[in-house]
């Protein structure tokens, strides 16, 4: 492991900004609800725009540019350990997919996490730290969108609720 270079960090992280891209886009040709189609596209599109991220972030490091420093440490609000869902089944709707696309962020986060514990070499050490932030800020944004959905979900069923306790 310790032998890797900066290169081949770069290739492996665009491949799997590939294979999510892949991954959204297959999900989409068989998503059923007209809504769910077009967020799996829109994640599908955000997949070969990370890639592209990458790709310049490539292009820079080779022209001798420095790997970009972490500004703000992104923080995990967890709730992918809480939401077990790794398929999506041709009926998911935007809470199937938002659980899905958490845990692929923390399977990537993982990935990077693994490889960057086993490396001395600075530079490339760096630039997982620098990959792992930017996979945790887009976990923090399907988390965000979780808990937001959950929550207005839960006010229309307290509401519901309270509206057929007064009605009794």
């Amino acid at each position: 492991m310790d032998g890797m270079t900066v290169q081949e960090v770069l290739a492996f992280a665009k491949i799997l900004e590939e294979n999510s891209n892949k991954f959204y886009s297959d999900a989409a040709k068989k998503a059923k609800l007209p809504n769910a189609k077009k967020f799996l596209d829109e994640l599908a599109r955000e997949e070969l725009g990370h890639k592209e991220l990458i790709s310049n972030l490539e292009k820079k490091i080779d022209a001798g540019g420095d790997i970009p420093k972490i500004t703000k440490k992104i923080k995990s609000l967890n709730i992918s350990d809480f939401v077990a869902k790794h398929g999506l089944d041709d009926d998911a709707d935007f809470i199937d997919i938002l659980a899905v696309a958490m845990n692929k962020e923390k399977e990537a986060v993982k990935v990077y996490s693994t490889f960057a514990a086993s490396l001395e070499d600075g530079k490339v050490k760096e630039l997982f730290d620098f990959l792992i932030n930017e996979e945790k800020r887009h976990l923090r944004r399907f988390e965000d969108d979780y808990d937001d959905y959950t929550d207005e979900m839960s006010h229309k069923k307290v509401s519901e609720l309270i509206k057929k306790m007064r009605g009794r």
